[in-house]
């Protein structure tokens, strides 16, 4: 299992063959592809995601400035279609969206971690 970005150049070459995406819906990137619930594993979505951090007490007005830059950048035509091309949806928002989304998935994997007991080693 990995990311589309990952695999997308492998499976368009015909090395691999993608047999499900972890995502909700399909990848633009793999639209004959079905998801892993269309395959009948139900509630299985696993998303990954690419973010940009800032120092914790970064200035509320650097980071909305910063914000605003990336997403200006991530909803040009010709970036959004590199990014296709790789296997990769760009989902600009705001820094509180990606800050909830990355409070969910600490909540979620730490459970998984807690519950099958997974210790740093």
């Amino acid at each position: 299992m990995t990311a589309v970005a990952g695999a997308y150049g492998h499976v368009k070459s015909g090395k691999l063959r993608a047999i499900a995406v972890s995502s909700a819906q399909r990848a633009t990137a793999l639209p004959d592809v079905p998801t892993f619930v269309e395959s009948g594993v139900p509630d299985f979505v696993v998303n990954s995601w690419v973010g940009i951090l800032a120092p914790a007490k970064t200035p509320s007005a650097i980071v909305t400035r910063l914000n605003a830059e990336l997403n200006a950048i991530l909803n040009d035509a010709t970036v959004r279609e590199k990014l296709r091309l790789m296997g990769i949806e760009a989902t600009p928002g705001s820094a509180e969206q990606f800050n909830s989304e990355i409070k969910r998935d600490l909540a979620r994997y730490g459970q998984v971690v807690k519950s099958a007991s997974i210790r740093i080693e």
